[in-house]
């Protein structure tokens, strides 16, 4: 498609190819419409393509739900996009644009993948049941991920991999099975202000030479550590607040040294509580050391994605 104009109340399925591709700087509106069981994709906006995508149902697609790559721009909002074979929306090779107040959920991929310099504004969006995770960046990813909520996912809430460095800010990342932000191999990315609880895995799992900041967090809750750092990974911790968790509020592997910014470090003996450098690390469980202190065999509380808890000290 080229040029500009209006798609709106058709129900597309069944294509051999992409429901609608819009590219070489196309403009269009795409409203009202159902897009399913395609053989292909859903929507493949490509070649600096733009458009308005909004209230659409995408669903049961046989590759992404949405694809944008080389340069395109398009703005996503109020769709409902869901029950796909592989992504619901996904961004590579400088794919941009912005993604707000959909629904994206029950895929066998992840529910957003963002890499290889692609960079798009991530706001107000539901993100769940993906079976790998709810967002994924790799390969160089960027991005913004703002206000969503990301939930109820199989694997980590946000994978962040290989040399990405994307922009989480006051999400709620929460009830997953596995992690809440997991970041592995050379990962950075700036989490600021989010909410990461109820996880059951770590809530923030720092691994493989990454190097995140962290900074006025509140991660609670959750069925295994706070914040686990390993395998030659290190952070910048900023007065975040990490507390209620069963294996403890900071574990480290040994000969991590993680930099904590902020105020000096308080201990409260009485009150259980420390405050280390600006955060606040306070009622939490302790349950690896106190298994360590009884003989009992850590492998039993290591999870399938994260390194096993015998690596850790508080």
């Amino acid at each position: 498609m080229q040029g500009r104009g209006l798609i709106e109340h058709n129900n597309i399925h069944g294509n051999a190819l992409a429901g609608i591709q819009i590219r070489t700087s196309s403009d269009p509106i795409v409203r009202y419409n159902k897009i399913h069981h395609g053989q292909h994709g859903g929507i493949y906006v490509h070649e600096k393509g733009q458009g308005l995508i909004e209230e659409n149902e995408v669903y049961a697609n046989t590759l992404a739900g949405v694809w944008i790559t080389t340069g395109s721009t398009p703005v996503l909002r109020r769709n409902r996009i869901h029950s796909g074979k592989q992504v619901g929306v996904y961004f590579y090779d400088n794919g941009h644009g912005r993604l707000e107040e959909n629904d994206i959920f029950n895929h066998l991929y992840s529910g957003v993948q963002i890499r290889t310099g692609s960079n798009p504004i991530i706001r107000r969006n539901k993100i769940w049941g993906g079976q790998n995770g709810g967002v994924l960046v790799y390969n160089g990813g960027l991005g913004v991920l703002e206000q969503n909520e990301i939930f109820d996912n199989a694997m980590a809430g946000v994978w962040i991999k290989t040399d990405s460095n994307p922009t989480l800010r006051r999400n709620k990342i929460y009830d997953g099975r596995d992690g809440g932000v997991c970041i592995f191999n050379g990962g950075k990315g700036v989490l600021e202000e989010n909410d990461i609880f109820r996880n059951a895995q770590a809530g923030v799992l720092i691994s493989t030479q990454s190097h995140p900041v962290l900074r006025r967090n509140r991660i609670f809750d959750g069925l295994a550590a706070g914040v686990e750092i390993t395998n030659n990974a290190t952070a910048t911790l900023e007065f975040n607040q990490i507390f209620n968790n069963r294996f403890g509020g900071l574990c480290l592997a040994s000969g991590v040294q993680p930099i904590l910014k902020g105020a000096r470090f308080i201990l409260c003996m009485s009150c259980g509580e420390q405050t280390a450098y600006g955060n606040r690390i306070f009622d939490n469980h302790n349950a690896v050391e106190k298994a360590v202190t009884s003989g009992q065999c850590l492998y039993k509380i290591s999870s399938y994605t994260s390194f096993p808890m015998h690596d850790f000290y508080r």
